[in-house]
């Protein structure tokens, strides 16, 4: 009898493994995983570009009135040599000239963090553009995931830091559908194009992000 229960009990789990080899398991679902090669989409991203050339401009311009003011300075420092060491005019004079450095330093100081915390808010404006882009385009295309990636090889031209860098990348191989840095870059140009080159980039959650 126990022979018998053991023998049923078998064929049971024999019987089970059949059906399931069949195709009748409960299926499994996969996650769909998109690359995006960010380094990429930022050097060729125009508002990218716009906003870089205003903030140079900026750069360019405190330079200038930075300049000024050393020319300035300088010509005090000439002046000063003109007075007798001592006397009320040297005094005045060097007064004047400890004024005018007192400016230029607190110009330099402030227009560096102005031009720092305007470096650090280009970054978050794009930053958030593309990462807008590609959650509008994750969903359309049905990535669960997606994930920095760098899309260069090594060339001849590839530098020993670069090499390195590029052989320790998380992804060697990806299929193309994969990979939607042209896809999101185009969007994105398209976008600001739209904008006239000035305003944000208009990225809404729902709808379809083209192809085009």
């Amino acid at each position: 009898m126990k022979k018998s229960v053991l023998t049923l009990l078998a064929l049971t789990v024999l019987s089970f493994g059949t059906v399931q080899a069949q195709g009748t398991a409960a299926p499994t679902t996969g996650h769909r995983i998109g690359l995006i090669d960010m380094a990429h989409v930022f050097q060729n991203y125009n508002k990218f570009e716009g906003l870089r050339n205003e903030l140079q401009a900026e750069i360019e311009k405190s330079d200038a009135e930075a300049k000024a003011m050393v020319e300035r300075l300088q010509k005090m420092q000439g002046e000063l040599a003109k007075y007798d060491s001592g006397g009320a005019q040297y005094e005045t004079a060097e007064r004047q000239i400890l004024d005018e450095k007192g400016k230029f330093d607190s110009f330099r100081a402030s227009t560096q963090r102005q031009l720092a915390r305007r470096e650090s808010e280009m970054f978050k404006v794009i930053y958030n553009d593309v990462t807008a882009a590609v959650k509008l385009y994750a969903e359309y295309a049905k990535f669960d995931h997606v994930m920095r990636y760098n899309s260069k090889g090594i060339t001849d031209a590839t530098t020993p830091q670069e090499a390195v860098q590029t052989m320790n990348k998380t992804f060697i191989y990806t299929k193309s559908e994969n990979d939607i840095t042209t896809t999101v870059l185009d969007y994105l140009n398209k976008q600001y194009a739209k904008s006239g080159g000035t305003a944000a980039v208009p990225v809404s959650s729902s709808g379809g992000a083209s192809r085009n």
